[in-house]
Order: C-alpha cells, then structure tokens, then sequence
C-alpha cells in the first residue's frame, strides 16, 4: 500500500503565454494564459512541451495550480492517488483517495460497460444532480471505458498504431489478470470522472493532436464510424470539463480523467476557459 507523502516546495516557474516565442520550457515550466481557445490550450501544449497549461481566469485555478506543482515535484503522485492529485493534492494518502472515490469498477471486458455506466448513474442521481449532467457524465464515462478496451489493448508500441477493432461486432477480454478500472469522485466544487487502463498505450501527442483537429475543423468533419475513430470522443472528453488530466506509463499503464464543474449549466461549463495536465514516463 502506498503510504502519503510529504512533498518539499515545487521548483516550478510560469511562463506567460501572451508573448511565449523563444521561451525554452522544461518539466518545471507551468504555462499561465488568459482567455484562450481550446485549441490553443493543446497547440501550446504541443508546440512548447508544456505539460501544464493553465488559465487564470479558469474555473478553480488556485487549486489548479497545486495539483500542477505536485505533480511537477512527484508525477508518480497521480498513478498512486490519481483523484487526491486532483481534489486533494495537499493530502496524497489512500485515506484521501477512499474518502473522496464514489464510483470504483473494474472491468476486463467490454461486455461489463452496461452495468459500469449503471453504477456512475446511480450515483449521480442519488446526489441529486441535473438531468444534463447526469448525461453529460456518462458520454465521458462511455468514451473513457471504450477508449481503454477498444484502443488501448490493440496499439503497437512501436508504430504507435491501432490496426483498428470493430467497436459493434468485437468482444474484447484483457488478457490473463489485467484489468482496467472506472472511477468517480468529487468534491464541493468539483466532479472528476477517470479511467485506468493496464496497458500504457496511448500516444499523448497524436491525442491531443485530434482534439485540437476536432475543434478547429468542427466535430462534424471529424466523425468517423469506422474501426478506429477519429477524435471525436477525445473531442466529447476535453470538452465537456474544465481540466483534463492524463498520464501514460508505456506498456504498463494510462490514467485519464475528466474535471466537470458541479451546480454549472452545459453551455457555461464549455464557455469556461480549459486547463490542461499531462504527464509521459
């Protein structure tokens, strides 16, 4: 069991990124903006190496700002307590991670999504939230869980490349004692909806590339109901939150979680400017 941590004072620094031509960023680099596009989130993301870009004017930005610096001090932070990182980074315990997890399934095969999705719906509902909500929570959860056994399992870590599965006609079982697991936490602000998958398959730059693709050519030239897809669940995931956070550990693990404003309407939750998080081993 992995015990907390009392972490020293983070060594990151900020860089603004009205003016961020020529700026040599490193690991310890935290990308300040304001009132930027979604896809300028991710495009600096890309083009600078930040691997946190966050905006002042952003939902929640100081604790924003605390999840970043630990896990700029400790990136195994968010494979160990991946919603305390979030919630809680102030305590990285499994206290805290127990305390504040709602929803916590396993699956090993895509024939267990159904009553995964039942479970993050009944919670929901049992704490009174929107209709709109409810729904919008369970679009990310649905394209969490089909990205982790439909995806993840099938890429080849050396091209980087899905041959591509039916996502209709297969049925997919992890191999041997693999599995991945769907979680749902929150706290009074805030509502984190993660997936955990046991393969550490996905590439971080080609992913947040189709979501910068989606949402500058619109999501409806992006769709594609052909094995493999196209970004359009990455597009439904970043968009549906304030934050996203992910983390891939090659050949062994990926965490992605979704960060969705609580007591806040559809249309000011994709209004609000992105804060973005992520971290590769």
């Amino acid at each position: 069991m992995t015990s907390a941590r009392k972490l020293n004072p983070s060594p990151s620094w900020t860089l603004d990124l009205k003016n961020p031509k020529g700026s040599k960023v490193d690991a310890q680099c935290i990308g300040l903006g304001d009132g930027l596009q979604p896809e300028q989130v991710i495009d600096h993301a890309l083009t600078l190496g930040l691997q946190h870009v966050l905006q002042e004017k952003g939902f929640e930005f100081e604790k924003e700002m605390r999840s970043a610096n630990v896990l700029i001090q400790s990136p195994e932070s968010f494979r160990n307590f991946p919603i305390a990182s979030i919630l809680a980074p102030e305590d990285l315990s499994r206290v805290s991670e127990e305390a504040l997890t709602e929803v916590d399934e396993r699956f090993h095969s895509s024939g267990e999504k159904r009553g995964i999705l039942e479970a993050v719906t009944k919670s929901m509902e049992s704490k009174g939230l929107s209709q709109t909500m409810v729904e919008d929570v369970l679009s990310v959860a649905d394209e969490l869980f089909t990205n982790a056994v439909f995806n993840a399992p099938f890429v080849d870590m050396k091209t980087q490349v899905n041959p591509g599965v039916n996502r209709h006609d297969t049925e997919v079982r992890f191999e041997g004692d693999k599995y991945g697991r769907l979680f749902l936490a929150h706290d009074e602000s805030r509502l984190v909806i993660g997936v955990e998958d046991p393969f550490g398959s996905l590439n971080l730059r080609r992913y947040m590339s189709k979501i910068k693709d989606t949402y500058l050519r619109g999501p409806g030239a992006t769709m594609n109901f052909g094995p493999g897809g196209a970004g359009l669940g990455s597009y439904i995931i970043f968009n549906a939150g304030s934050s996203l956070y992910f983390g891939v550990w090659p050949g062994s693990a990926t965490i992605l979680c979704c960060v969705i404003p609580l007591g806040m309407s559809y249309r000011k939750r994709v209004q609000l400017p992105k804060h973005l998080h992520w971290i590769q081993r």
